[in-house]
């Protein structure tokens, strides 16, 4: 249970810069903050997948909530606009909980209102239920305002003269019937009575939104108020969905939820706080697509992703002993290979997916590879993946459509044109921020970690003329990355070697060729990169992407897309990159009493970030200079994953 009290819920700038995500587990999610006002565009109740797991459209903002008792209005509900709250619910707000559900208490003079959100695992269905936890002596009515989007998730609303208001009634029921492609609105009820008063809220204002440099204002609709008179003990709701239900019972779908939740918290061997969140936390991740799984990369904006759902796959699944999602996720991925490579985004509007990264397919072999260590099961494998995995060289050896392709010393090279493929991606129009064509020492690392592999499991498999082959293989490689890559004069390795440039930037990428399973340096070496890019990069939160002394460093994520983009490989910290650093470590140095202190003081920063931005999960990236501010989405699948299988480390050592 995550916790605050009054002296957090009432200072609205403190409480509305804690937000809390709840999830679907096939690509719908709400979210919001602590204070109850929206800080973001994409802060809504119910944010509904409309073609699983994505085309994720805005349906229900918010509710406006209050209570007359005794004469007397409260507000439960916060509002922002430019310069003034309106209501300002937070001043009435008690308590708030993450326990699991988002849990808000309220007092009304001598009375205790409990609200809760959480959303139905599977299906586009969010439920707020309202609970008086104590006798009142005369009557205590609840009153309810739905405010509704109908819009895409990166789009805002505004009032429009032809949207379309309509919505047909029926018992407990609304059906709001929007314009365009959308799907219906219902929102089920047990109020005593709905009072039709339609009306648009104008000019809302989200401020993260303009702190990132985007439009910051929006309007709303409202077709009516519901109406509830509170009993003590008993439960109001309201709930919002894109499906037709029969006999919503709120009750009973709170206690399907704990149900699910509490498995997943259980699972061993993590019995400690931090490994109970971080396990929630991974599992808001993992999503539905098509009849097999993917990786929703970040909430609130981010959509499913190749290489994330790769990096990420043993701390979601194999750590927590999810062997059958485990499966299903390679097979998934398995089958949108094309010409060797895996696709990066899928598109929120089901077009074709996008295949622009050199380094997914690569991940594939780790995932595969780190599945058969966990479950021992190499026969899956070789039965199910085989023949994808050997595809995928084959491309890589001759030559991808993209024209990646294996030069004679046996290392990959970029062209000039996939300069943006690899994880530091950022690009703002034809500006490609950290361009690595040529020969990118983490990709390298994948490719010799994969042929080693390939090569085992043809051996297994009496696939005697592959075994020599790729056997062969990984030898020139090696051979080939310590004759180019070392630095003699840093003590390090080079970033990228093109031709006969040999790129001194100092970058954290370096960590993979110690990391992988298959390491390209050991030994002395080893020790050295560990010793620099410790000394040199390592921050509370993880590794900067760019030394500070490089004349490129920009210390802080923020601004407008260009400032943001041109900031986020060019010195913003990482955390995902803790978990690369936590393999090389044992790697090069085996589980000695100082390497787990060390992996001890990696993890402990974190314990207190879960309750600073996004409740119970890992930010995306923090600011390169102190205090190291959390920086993009608040909810990061690799962040999460990775700071988890770390954590976990430290019981397995």
């Amino acid at each position: 249970m995550i916790r605050f009290g009054r002296d957090t819920c009432g200072n609205v700038e403190l409480a509305s810069r804690k937000e809390w995500l709840e999830t679907n587990g096939i690509g719908g999610y709400a979210s919001g903050t602590v204070a109850g006002l929206h800080t973001r565009s994409y802060h809504a109740l119910l944010a509904a997948a409309t073609q699983i797991p994505l085309r994720r459209m805005l349906m229900l903002s918010q509710l406006e909530e209050w209570v007359t008792y005794n004469g007397q209005k409260y507000s439960l509900a916060t509002n922002q606009y430019r310069g003034a709250l309106n209501p300002q619910g937070f001043l009435n707000l008690e308590e708030f909980r993450l326990d699991p559900f988002p849990t808000w208490v309220y007092r009304l003079a001598d009375q205790l209102l409990e609200k809760r959100i959480f959303l139905s695992h599977g299906h586009n269905l969010a439920w707020a239920l309202y609970r008086l936890l104590t006798p009142a002596e005369g009557d205590v009515v609840l009153t309810i305002r739905p405010l509704v989007n109908f819009r895409g998730l990166h789009l805002r609303k505004r009032e429009r003269r032809f949207f379309n208001t309509h919505h047909d009634l029926a018992e407990h029921a609304i059906r709001m019937i929007p314009d365009g492609n959308y799907p219906t609105l219902n929102l089920y009820h047990n109020a005593e009575a709905f009072e039709h008063s339609a009306l648009w809220y104008q000019n809302l204002y989200y401020r993260e939104e303009e702190e990132r440099g985007l439009d910051c204002q929006e309007d709303l609709f409202s077709p009516g108020v519901f109406r509830y008179e509170l009993k003590f003990n008993e439960t109001s709701f309201v709930a919002a969905t894109t499906e037709n239900l029969s006999s919503p019972n709120p009750e009973t779908a709170a206690q399907v939820e704990v149900i699910r939740r509490k498995v997943i918290t259980d699972l061993s061997p993590a019995t400690d706080r931090v490994g109970r969140l971080l396990r929630l936390a991974v599992d808001q991740f993992l999503v539905q697509r098509d009849d097999g799984l993917s990786v929703i990369a970040g909430y609130p904006w981010m959509g499913d992703c190749g290489r994330d759902a790769l990096v990420v796959f043993t701390g979601v699944t194999l750590v927590n002993q999810r062997f059958e999602e485990a499966r299903r996720l390679l097979t998934t991925l398995a089958g949108y290979t094309q010409e060797g490579l895996l696709p990066n985004h899928f598109s929120e509007d089901d077009s074709r997916p996008m295949y622009n990264t050199v380094d997914a397919a690569l991940w594939f072999f780790h995932a595969a590879q780190q599945y058969v260590r966990a479950t021992g099961d190499k026969q899956f494998v070789y039965k199910n993946l085989w023949l994808t995995l050997r595809e995928i060289v084959e491309f890589y050896i001759k030559g991808t459509h993209s024209h990646i392709r294996m030069d004679d010393d046996g290392l990959i090279n970029l062209p000039e044109e996939a300069a943006q493929w690899t994880w530091m991606d950022a690009q703002v129009g034809d500006w490609v921020v950290t361009p690595r064509s040529g020969k990118p020492v983490e990709v390298n690392a994948l490719w010799y970690n994969a042929i080693c592999f390939l090569r085992d499991l043809a051996g297994e498999n009496n696939e005697r003329e592959d075994q020599q082959r790729f056997a062969e293989l990984a030898i020139k490689i090696q051979e080939s990355f310590i004759m180019l890559f070392w630095n003699d004069k840093k003590g390090c390795l080079y970033d990228v070697v093109e031709d006969n440039f040999h790129d001194p930037t100092l970058r954290p990428n370096q960590i993979m060729a110690l990391s992988m399973p298959y390491p390209l340096i050991t030994g002395e070496r080893a020790q050295k990169v560990l010793s620099v890019v410790r000394r040199e990069l390592y921050t509370t939160f993880g590794f900067r992407t760019l030394e500070q002394a490089n004349e490129h460093y920009v210390g802080a994520y923020q601004g407008d897309i260009l400032h943001r983009e041109g900031a986020s490989h060019q010195g913003t910290v990482w955390p995902w990159l803790i978990g690369p650093y936590a393999d090389a470590l044992l790697n090069v140095y085996g589980p000695t009493e100082a390497v787990k202190l060390e992996l001890r003081q990696l993890v402990l920063p974190f314990e207190a970030h879960l309750q600073e931005m996004g409740l119970g999960t890992i930010s995306e990236m923090f600011d390169g200079n102190p205090p190291h501010k959390a920086r993009g989405c608040i909810a990061r699948a690799w962040s999460v994953a990775e700071i988890l299988r770390v954590h976990l480390l430290l019981t397995a050592v």
